[in-house]
């Protein structure tokens, strides 16, 4: 499942959008690494609010297969348990929501109020009149849906904690990949993709739901709970 045919295409929306400012030596994602170093360096804990590079680090992870057997997955658990109203929570530059979009399923994202969700929200705007799908983080407990999924969303959380909870009042179940353990993770943003201690994920997403699918997918577990709140 993809946005668009090839990554191609997305870099013509991206270079659409940012016009002058586009940097396309950012493609390769060697170049890209380096500058993201710098930025992450540059800019600290303000990173996810402020980055730019992050546009095309998340354009290149989505043409990747690291989450083809993420999206398997949610398909199957949708259609078994009878679900269309998704919630993407971490939606980024929303390519993943678009592609679900297109799909047939009602999604609407949720991220940080930054330069990827202002990109997800012309592109959603423009492309498919659809910019009313993209949120802020926010508003997700004004809302109700089905499903809330977050891929590799908590280890970037500065407060999982308060992020659970609102996933679980948000929603009727939460899915959630959990990326290999890391004893040494305590829910900081240490680097782009960070892994998890799961002695303090787990205990704290019990909390709000019954643990009911599980799935190995190298080198994630991927996880449903239904929640305790559910309507």
């Amino acid at each position: 499942m993809r946005a668009y045919a090839d990554i191609s295409t997305a870099w013509i929306r991206l270079a659409s959008y940012l016009g002058t400012e586009f940097r396309p030596e950012l493609t390769d994602f060697a170049t890209l690494r380096a500058f993201l170093d710098a930025e992450w360096d540059r800019l600290g804990d303000t990173f996810y609010a402020q980055s730019t590079g992050y546009l095309y680090d998340l354009t290149h992870f989505h043409f990747m297969n690291v989450k083809d057997p993420i999206f398997r997955f949610l398909r199957e658990f949708t259609h078994q348990h009878d679900i269309t109203n998704i919630a993407d929570i971490g939606c980024g530059i929303a390519l993943d929501a678009q592609a679900l979009l297109q799909a047939g399923l009602d999604v609407h994202g949720y991220d940080l109020d930054n330069p990827c969700l202002a990109y997800a929200r012309w592109r959603l705007g423009h492309e498919l009149d659809a910019d009313h799908r993209v949120h802020t983080l926010e508003n997700l407990i004004t809302r109700h849906h089905q499903l809330a999924y977050a891929v590799d969303v908590l280890g970037h959380a500065h407060d999982p904690r308060s992020l659970i909870e609102t996933m679980f009042t948000a929603a009727d179940y939460v899915c959630i990949n959990l990326a290999p353990h890391d004893p040494g993770h305590r829910y900081g943003p240490a680097a782009l993709h960070p892994a998890l201690d799961h002695e303090c994920v787990l205990p704290e997403i019990g909390k709000h739901g019954d643990l009911i699918r599980l799935e190995a997918q190298h080198p994630n577990v991927l996880a449903v709970w239904r929640s305790y709140r559910r309507s």
